[in-house]
């Protein structure tokens, strides 16, 4: 929902670590971040032909729950029609309806930053500011390790959609673990999706973890898993910043 200037990464994403004022239509996102990562710890540079991923969570006044579901789906079904989309996801908050999380994808920096600066993106930032309860929060992503998908049964299964914060110095060790993780549970039996996006440099110690499971019971194992388990020992607090923020959504209909 915030436009990514065409220039320099640092400048892409700059504004973070702040509140900024909307200008035009266009509502800007606000980001709280730690301090920048070490360069050592930062992934290949920035590719601006490669996909671009961005997870947005959404929080709207509990007064107007139906009607931010509809604006969220609205805007869902616009995206899915632009140029380079290659997902958009529309999630709503198991046990939290007024929150939202949008899950998307382009086919590079110039299809996303079309999209951001879009009349659909306008109008959508523009009603929702009416019945928000904060801004959006916003993570652009690129890549970190994916896998391709399972087919998905038509009812049961699980998503979850994870903000992973390390602190800058702990990155470089957490980093092996985050990916060690990320293989061991796209194997897994009742795994349908499990993929790991990064945020770029200066911030490369921010992680989004998109994942889905077949039923309660996949979800289950995966949370009782020795790598699972194994992971969340090396990099417990103070390496990890925000301890385990899982969140359980279903999918706007």
């Amino acid at each position: 929902m915030r436009y990514v200037p065409e220039s320099s990464i640092a400048q892409r994403l700059a504004p973070r670590g702040r509140w900024l004022p909307a200008a035009g239509l266009a509502v800007a996102i606000g980001i709280v971040v730690g301090s920048p990562a070490p360069a050592q710890n930062a992934p290949n540079a920035f590719n601006s032909a490669a996909p671009v991923y961005a997870v947005t969570y959404l929080d709207v006044s509990t007064d107007w729950v139906v009607q931010g579901a509809g604006l969220v789906k609205q805007y869902r079904d616009q995206s899915r029609r632009q140029a380079g989309n290659l997902e958009f996801a529309a999630l709503q908050e198991v046990g939290r309806p007024n929150r939202f999380v949008i899950v998307e994808g382009w086919k590079d920096q110039a299809a996303f930053a079309a999209h951001e600066k879009s009349a659909d993106t306008a109008l959508f930032n523009f009603t929702l500011e009416a019945i928000r309860n904060s801004p959006p929060n916003q993570h652009v992503l690129q890549s970190f390790s994916n896998a391709p998908a399972r087919a998905e049964p038509a009812s049961g299964v699980i998503r979850m959609v994870e903000h992973v914060d390390f602190s800058p110095p702990a990155n470089a060790a957490a980093l092996p673990q985050v990916k060690a993780l990320a293989e061991a549970s796209q194997k897994e039996k009742g795994v349908v999706r499990y993929d790991v996006y990064q945020e770029p440099p200066p911030h490369a110690n921010h992680y989004s973890v998109v994942a889905v499971w077949a039923d309660r019971a996949a979800y289950d194992a995966h949370e009782t898993a020795a790598y699972t388990r194994a992971y969340r020992s090396a990099t417990a607090m103070p390496a990890h910043a925000n301890l385990y923020d899982q969140r359980l959504y279903e999918p706007l209909n």
